[in-house]
């Protein structure tokens, strides 16, 4: 039999620690991205909605129309005694604001993809569990619903 002895005499046997089986290794690591991810929406959620107030804010307060057209062009209708320099200002804060809220919302999008499929292969390997994502994706559609521009 193999063995080494270490500075403290203690025999130390050369054999391997079993390994664990494979769908343990998964479980952990699923719950682990399904964590990440989870942490992600967290931080993400709140941008999208600060920047969605954002955007309605600055509309009501500067008076103007937003207009959307079928292929989701942004433009503005501004109060005819607003200066040019002023509603080119609106305008421009108004699409960096919607870009922002364009792409947070595909971030988020992309996220609860891959949370479902992650929670789907959790759910395999234990029917008890409870998805996360449930209560986070009707936020996310309360907040889609309310940016209807």
């Amino acid at each position: 039999m193999n063995y080494k002895k270490n500075i403290s005499n203690i025999i130390i046997f050369n054999i391997s620690p079993p390994k664990p089986h494979k769908f343990s290794t998964e479980i952990y690591n699923s719950t682990i991205d399904i964590s990440q991810i989870i942490i992600e929406i967290n931080t993400l959620l709140p941008q999208l909605s600060d920047f969605i107030n954002q955007f309605h804010n600055l509309v009501s307060q500067s008076n103007i129309n937003v207009i959307t057209d079928s292929a989701g062009n942004l433009s503005i209708d501004v109060p005819s005694n607003m200066p040019d320099k002023e509603a080119t200002k609106i305008s421009t804060r108004l699409g960096i604001i919607d870009r922002l809220i364009t792409t947070r919302g595909q971030e988020l999008n992309d996220l609860f993809q891959k949370g479902l499929e992650t929670e789907k292969h959790i759910k395999i390997e234990n029917s008890n569990y409870t998805s996360q994502l449930l209560e986070k994706i009707e936020e996310f559609k309360k907040l889609n619903d309310s940016y209807k521009h």
